[in-house]
């Protein structure tokens, strides 16, 4: 049942204008901006953008009482609808790092695998951020109540960059990763990225479980 709801939930948005355009805006930045890595970061901004999106298809068509009825619990509801946001984070990714690939070809520039592999556990760490903010209070409150939670994924991460630049705690952030090789900080990235998309999963299961649709 969760692979049918995924599926389900993929068709009502992800072929979308708004989602298509998105995506577009990927592929923009791995032309524009020939830095190693930007679109991949891109990804992960437009992914904790397109987290809302399916619960304001939901809104719009009236789709949370169809769940209620539909023979599948509110834990495939969840699941599914995490694991749909991923499939559009992980083809916003291939785009970005085949786009990024071509214009490296084109402008002759080397492709540097490690500044990508970086990019990749930061933008996966992003993304697992954004899910573990956003999830339970879309799966709680909806898109209307909750539509400024879209934003929160980069207030917060803008605010925690702001606060160790002002009480100097960026000098031995810095210093610690520094030591680490460049798979060790692949790692660090990839596993809060894993960190995050399970505590969102979990919390928005429970609260999901409570909500009256």
């Amino acid at each position: 049942m969760i692979s049918t709801f995924t599926r389900l939930d993929l068709s009502s948005w992800f072929l979308r204008a708004q989602t298509i355009l998105t995506l577009a805006l990927v592929a923009a930045v791995g032309v524009l901006l020939p830095v190693p890595g930007m679109a991949i970061m891109a990804s992960a901004a437009v992914t904790s953008l397109m987290v809302s999106a399916p619960f304001l298809g939901d809104e719009r068509g009236r789709l949370d009482a169809l769940y209620g009825v539909l023979p599948l619990s509110r834990n495939n509801v969840v699941v599914g609808r995490t694991l749909s946001i991923l499939v559009y984070y992980l083809v916003s990714v291939a785009l970005a790092i085949i786009v990024t690939f071509a214009s490296a070809r084109v402008r002759g520039a080397p492709f540097d695998s490690e500044i990508l592999l970086i990019a990749g556990a930061a933008s996966l760490a992003f993304v697992g951020l954004s899910m573990a903010l956003q999830l339970p209070v879309f799966f709680r409150v909806g898109y209307s109540r909750g539509r400024l939670m879209a934003y929160a994924p980069v207030f917060v991460v803008a605010g925690s960059a702001w606060l160790l630049q002002a009480t100097g705690s960026h000098v031995n952030v810095l210093g610690a990763f520094a030591g680490l090789s460049i798979v060790g900080v692949a790692s660090i990235g990839a596993l809060i990225g894993v960190i995050g998309v399970t505590c969102g999963l979990i919390a928005a299961a429970r609260l999901y479980r409570v909500r009256e649709l």
